[in-house]
């Protein structure tokens, strides 16, 4: 789907392709989560990272990308080393050089990311505290406010956004998406979905965000924010937040 000249979404992806840089952005890997979960006693399928793969694959035939750019929080566990994360870390760009031939792989640390810039230099990826600033584009992972103030876009990850839908006996689903629209000052936005396999979403048509991700509070207003959901190999179009948010009564 092509949201402007530059920007499109891999259709039906978690996965921005921004056109001049030949570079795909995604948001939110969470490696390890299986292994972090299995240690607190819930025992899931390690399938999150065979997704991941399987996502960028088809990103990277579609758009013939040759690099790949994290907004941040690639590994789970806040804290502490956790072997399984960075096992999965190792295996992932092993792949994304040797399989998908990407050429840079670069990560904008998020508030899970400690401990990353320890394998850097070996498993060759290059880093960046909170954010990145590459011909007036600005990758920011949302966890705090960004530094740099010129830029005409600014894309960022932490908010795992999804649209939040009741069937008629009052079922929840939620629809993972992507944000759209401009800063207060006129900037171009977007918010990235969670890649992770198992990432719930939070609801942007019915809950307040603004304690999630700081710089809504004061540079964005989501109710003029288009909601751009994630389909079978498609992108919906959900229009505006203001409108979700009063379809969906007091």
């Amino acid at each position: 789907m092509k949201i402007t000249e530059d920007l499109c979404i891999v259709e039906g992806y978690p996965v921005l392709f921004i056109k001049s840089m030949n570079a795909l952005v995604c948001s939110d890997l969470h490696l390890g989560y299986e292994g972090v979960m299995a240690e607190k006693g819930n025992f899931i399928p390690k399938v999150n990272l065979k997704n991941i793969k399987r996502i960028l694959t088809h990103a990277v035939n579609e758009t013939k990308a040759d690099r790949l750019i994290i907004d941040g929080d690639i590994k789970n566990e806040f804290s502490k080393v956790h072997i399984e994360e960075f096992k999965e870390l190792r295996e992932l760009v092993d792949y994304l050089k040797s399989e998908l031939e990407l050429g840079r792989i670069t990560l904008i640390k998020g508030n899970h990311d400690n401990f990353v810039d320890r394998v850097k230099n070996r498993i060759g990826i290059e880093t960046f505290s909170c954010e990145m600033l590459e011909n007036s584009r600005l990758f920011f992972h949302g966890d705090g406010m960004p530094r740099e103030k010129l830029y005409k876009l600014i894309v960022m990850g932490h908010l795992h956004p999804a649209i939040t839908l009741y069937n008629k006996v009052g079922v929840k689903e939620k629809l993972h998406c992507f944000l759209y629209g401009k800063t207060k000052k006129g900037q171009e936005a977007i918010v990235l979905p969670a890649m992770n396999y198992f990432a719930e979403g939070v609801g942007v048509n019915t809950q307040d965000v603004s304690d999630i991700v700081p710089f809504f509070r004061s540079f964005i207003d989501i109710n003029n924010m288009r909601a751009l959901c994630l389909g079978e190999r498609e992108i919906m179009d959900f229009g505006v937040i203001g409108n979700l948010r009063a379809a969906a009564g007091p």
